[in-house]
């Protein structure tokens, strides 16, 4: 991990720092060539997020700046307080690039593996539990990558609100989630609704290709209950690999 990485890190909610440590180090062996992820924002102050809010609507942002767009891109829907980044839950990151250029390519697949890097990451981080921006509907957000236990933002902002906080975080009351164990494919394979070789494909993924990220739910002999893509299924887990 570099060291913008490490010390943004730091800034993340007490509760959450082991669990985007031991992420972040998977996602990083995860990519065998050029790119590297590097985390770029994590808790944002309440002022630094109506900055942000601001920019394209009222402050002009002179990316996308132009003459059908005076004020230029809009960055984001959250106003202060509205952002999960503002009690320290989420992190946005980018691939570094040899050391010193950084991308938001989410195509380009630097190590030659045959897969997107950048989903390379997202698919780690999703594995471990985490929500990625970019399946969002109304405003996808591609760096953007939350673990909020639960918890919305407004309830997030009224417990602030009461002063359930402890140095300058949210108390949170729940218990953390409990991830399941990330495994890798080896090999593709299918994705079956039952423990047996006879058990259907799950009709929307019959397939879980090689080098794919998967959470292991349960294990009963050679088989595992896992998710992936937000469905749980079966699959051999002689073929899944730390």
């Amino acid at each position: 991990m570099d060291k913008p990485s490490q010390t943004k890190i730091q800034l993340l909610h007490p509760d959450l720092r082991e669990l985007a440590i031991s992420t972040f180090s998977q996602a990083e062996a995860a990519l065998t060539g050029r790119s590297k992820p590097r985390i770029t924002a994590t808790l944002r102050t309440f002022k630094e997020q109506q900055d942000l809010y601001n920019l394209g609507r009222t402050v002009v942002n002179p990316d996308g700046r132009s003459a059908s767009k005076p004020m230029g891109n809009i960055v984001t829907n959250a106003k202060a307080g509205q952002s999960i980044h503002n009690y320290g839950l989420a992190l946005d990151f980018v691939l570094v690039i040899d050391g010193k250029d950084t991308s938001w390519n989410m195509v380009k697949d630097y190590d030659k593996d045959g897969r997107s890097d950048w989903m390379e990451v997202v698919n780690v981080f999703k594995a471990n539990g985490w929500e990625w921006g970019g399946d969002w509907v109304s405003f996808k957000d591609g760096p953007h990558l939350q673990h909020d236990y639960g918890y919305t933002w407004q309830q997030l902002q009224a417990k602030m609100i009461a002063g359930e906080q402890r140095n300058g975080y949210v108390i949170l009351d729940r218990p953390p989630v409990v991830v399941p164990n990330p495994y890798r494919t080896t090999t593709a394979l299918n994705f079956r609704t039952g423990p047996s070789v006879t058990s259907e494909k799950i009709k929307k993924i019959p397939v879980i290709l090689k080098g794919e990220h998967v959470a292991e739910i349960s294990r009963d002999g050679e088989w595992s209950l896992v998710s992936y893509e937000e469905i749980q299924g079966y699959v051999s887990n002689k073929y899944l690999s730390k």
